[in-house]
């Protein structure tokens, strides 16, 4: 389990709301520290995801590519935020690229252990995806409305709105 993060710490994180400690333990058991420094990625659009992230210190952007090749950073994560979700709730590959925007730390938390966590309690696995679930409709949401600004901006600039 990594050493240093207090568990009730974890539990005040919205991926842990409502979790018992011992099964924020259990989750933990298995987890490790993965650290980058600025501009190092994380993971890379397209790979296999069987795992997320908690950023524990520093922070981490998601960025997506452009089919001109340009990087686009759509979200940044922050302390106590997670991701790496979808590729957890979805079994799809990597939707973008998340990097390091400066020194950043994060707890790892592979499948296996939430699979750990449906063994020993289907309840309480239930609600850990729940509570990714209910982070990534907030994201859905913003991402909603950065796109209703986005088309207002090109239809200002007299350009044509997407069909």
């Amino acid at each position: 389990m990594p050493e240093n993060i207090p568990i009730h710490r974890l539990k005040d994180m919205p991926v842990f709301g409502g979790l018992r400690e011992d099964i924020v333990k259990l989750i933990l058991e298995g987890s490790h520290y993965v650290e980058r420094e600025a501009g190092e990625p994380f993971f890379l659009e397209g790979e296999r995801g069987d795992s997320s992230f908690i950023v524990e210190s520093g922070s981490a952007a998601l960025f997506k590519v452009s089919s001109s090749g340009e990087q686009y950073k759509i979200r940044a994560f922050l302390p106590g935020e997670c991701f790496g979700a979808m590729a957890l709730l979805g079994v799809y590959p990597r939707s973008g690229i998340v990097k390091a925007m400066e020194p950043c730390r994060a707890v790892e938390i592979k499948a296996d252990q939430l699979f750990s966590v449906y063994q020993a309690d289907p309840e309480q696995y239930v609600l850990i995806f729940m509570n990714m679930a209910r982070d990534l409709s907030r994201r859905l949401r913003d991402t909603d409305d950065q796109l209703v600004e986005c088309l207002e901006e090109r239809q200002q600039s007299g350009l044509k709105t997407i069909p």
